[in-house]
């Protein structure tokens, strides 16, 4: 049966969730999760939530789902245990380190690979598997077509695919998108998000918000994601009031059971928040102007005029816990009542009945009293009475047997059943002591090729470059790696091309940019360079998947980075434009076509960010060059620094080289990135 799966940023929201008709809801604790503004849920607080969902028959998974630096790592698994202790159902989780350490130390732990993991490709999906993921949520941006086909490959693995059908879209894909964290050091990788792309940004004939989108609505589809075979329908909301969750999560019902009234609570939940309206945009393959939107004073309006009325849906207990009552009111002997949910059974006992003096109770007269169950979460569906004739019972006696067995009853469903954790050592290799260190440089082009090819240690060419092209460098034995898309949405079997392609000439290396890449590049029999948009933040997420180099977090601090250890080579963007969002719905192709392309989106303070088309995709850049050539120290904590090179030319390559090699100066307008300042 698919899964309704409803956001608690709060015990009311969960309250909310659960009495609108909720299968399972998910909840962060006060850190390490993506939602850090949310009111959340102490450690003391998770056994509480765990067991309130558990008594009403809802699954309770928690958010585990930031980057984790090396000094946070005991903290984190920490928490785990604290989930472990309290029978948690499930922890969805961004960091391949984090889960590769509860994977040892909780192995009967079902892990879900977040959003944040950009899953997108059913090769992300199959090397997830490989490593005991249970359940996989997939990016927002996958058509129909494409999730359908990922899910066939999760069908036949066994592999459970979560869906977002319901709130907000990011610009950018889930887990790959820094502006924030550039702006003003609020990460959305450690769950600070400050939303920056609400506010005005502006395109040619944009409507001057064109980096903000309207929520994701797919309520008229979910009959087709359950015949797809998708296990859980997701709500996102955790910053939104229980009213939203409410109305989000009846909607949802309606749309799997009652499907003929959800075009009525589709307008409801417009009401209560929307932003112009809903899209589907990426679901239905039409990606363009239409899936822009920001929150109006016309929808303020409506959620004013419409949010008290919301509160009916979850002021009452919903009754959804099917029982069977056995009652025996027997001569000379105590009543029993026994009362049972098919999984646990209870068994009181009352007085022993007396003679009736006037009027002797009844089979209906014991169901009429006993089978009220309002005000809990159980319903009667069956009853069984054996009762003798000539006896008395008071109503109230009646009443206490009920209230006394369902007590106990609540008391054995909201029963810990506490999930095995054993701490487990982890080593970790030497700190790598460099002299100095490597250069690899990354080209946007080949018409980029600098002339200074000897100081450099590998180059990296994107994978659309001329193979024959590439073959001459080969043969002049120049290192050279080939660069996966960051998106490979409906893609795989090219890429996978084109890496055969490139290995048949002698390229050894390939950098993989998504994790869906790792995969085809050891299938390519080549040697894996973990990209930058991998999200490496600790130790334990460099040695996780099978890479033979990493380009660590540009999200890393100077002392984070001192702390990492290693036994693959590791290194920093350390040149060039950072990019700050995937997009796959670009806003210049959206409002003006690829023809009259300008290259750049302007912000409120006038400043022009790049965005160029890559390999399928679209990425915004940063205004600035992260420039490090004069800061030394922190490059020699390293084995290689990536110089990253956009819209360059040659000459420009060649001198930025010159400097990282022997030393250089900034200019005007460049950046240190976050590695001096870090984020919060």
């Amino acid at each position: 049966m698919i899964e309704i799966l409803a956001p608690a940023g709060s015990f009311e929201s969960m309250q909310a969730a659960v009495r609108s008709g909720a299968d399972a809801v998910y909840f962060g604790a006060s850190s390490f999760n993506a939602r850090r503004n949310a009111k959340n849920f102490s450690s003391s607080d998770i056994s509480t939530a765990v067991s309130y969902c558990h008594t009403r028959g809802v699954h309770a998974y928690l958010t585990l789902n930031t980057l984790i630096s090396d000094a946070e790592i005991n903290d984190a698994l920490t928490l785990v245990k604290t989930t472990c202790d309290a029978g948690i159902d499930g922890v969805i989780i961004q960091d391949m380190g984090l889960a590769s350490l509860i994977k040892k130390a909780a192995p009967t732990l079902p892990l879900h690979a977040s959003t944040q993991m950009s899953v997108h490709t059913p090769e992300a999906v199959k090397l997830l598997h490989s490593f005991g993921f249970k359940r996989v949520v997939l990016a927002r941006e996958n058509s129909k077509d494409e999730i359908k086909e990922i899910a066939k490959v999760a069908n036949k693995l066994g592999i459970e695919l979560e869906v977002f059908v319901q709130g907000a879209l990011c610009m950018s894909v889930s887990g790959q998108c820094l502006l924030s964290a550039v702006l003003g050091s609020r990460s959305g990788n450690r769950g600070l998000c400050a939303g920056p792309c609400r506010m005005p940004f502006k395109v040619k004939n944009g409507n001057g918000y064109d980096l903000s989108l309207k929520d994701l609505c797919l309520y008229p589809y979910l009959k087709e994601l359950e015949e797809m075979g998708i296990a859980s329908l997701k709500i996102e909301g955790r910053m939104k009031r229980p009213e939203y969750v409410a109305m989000a999560t009846d909607a949802a019902y309606t749309a799997l059971y009652s499907p003929e009234n959800t075009d009525n609570k589709i307008d409801t939940l417009k009401n209560v928040f929307s932003r112009s309206g809903f899209t589907q945009g990426y679901y239905n393959n039409q990606v363009d102007s239409s899936m822009f939107g920001t929150r109006s004073d016309d929808d303020i309006t409506a959620t004013k005029q419409v949010i008290n009325s919301i509160h009916e849906l979850y002021r009452r207990e919903r009754q959804t816990i099917a029982l069977s009552f056995d009652v025996k009111i027997k001569k000379d002997t105590a009543v029993s009542l026994t009362v049972s949910d098919g999984e646990n059974a209870v068994t009181v006992m009352g007085d022993i009945p007396e003679t009736a003096q006037t009027r002797s109770v009844d089979a209906d007269f014991v169901k009429d009293k006993l089978c009220k169950c309002g005000g809990t979460p159980y319903y009667t569906d069956k009853f069984i009475a054996d009762v003798d004739d000539g006896l008395s019972i008071p109503a109230s006696a009646l009443s206490k047997l009920r209230n006394d067995a369902l007590d106990k009853l609540t008391q054995l469903r909201s029963s810990v059943k506490p999930i095995e954790f054993v701490p487990v050592s982890r080593p970790l290799p030497e700190k790598q002591m460099n002299k100095s260190y490597k250069i690899v440089v990354s080209l946007h082009s080949i018409s980029q090729l600098p002339r200074s090819l000897d100081k450099i240690d590998m180059l990296i060419l994107p994978l659309s470059t001329d193979v024959d092209k590439v073959k001459g460098l080969v043969e002049k034995g120049i290192k050279i790696a080939v660069k996966t898309p960051p998106a490979m949405f409906s893609r795989e079997k090219q890429v996978a091309d084109r890496l055969s392609a490139f290995k048949a000439v002698g390229v050894e290396f390939a950098v993989a940019e998504n994790i869906g890449a790792v995969n085809l590049i050891k299938q390519a029999d080549m040697k894996i360079v973990g990209g930058m948009r991998l999200n490496c933040f600790n130790s334990y997420s460099t040695l996780a998947l099978p890479l033979d180099m990493a380009v660590l977090s540009p999200e890393l601090d100077e002392n984070q980075l001192s702390d990492l250890r290693s036994n693959i080579p590791c290194g920093i963007f350390a040149y060039g434009k950072l990019p700050l969002m995937l997009l796959r719905n670009c806003p210049i192709r959206s409002n003006v076509g690829c023809a009259d392309c300008t290259g750049k989106i302007t912000d409120r303070m006038n400043t022009q960010f790049p965005i160029m088309c890559e390999d399928g995709a679209t990425v915004l850049y940063n205004d600035r060059v992260v420039y490090l050539a004069d800061r030394l120290h922190l490059l020699n904590k390293l084995v290689f620094a990536l110089l990253s090179f956009t819209s360059e030319p040659a000459a420009e390559v060649d001198s930025i080289i010159n400097q990282y090699k022997n030393g250089g100066k900034s200019g005007d307008k460049f950046t240190r990135g976050l590695y001096f300042k870090g984020v919060k």
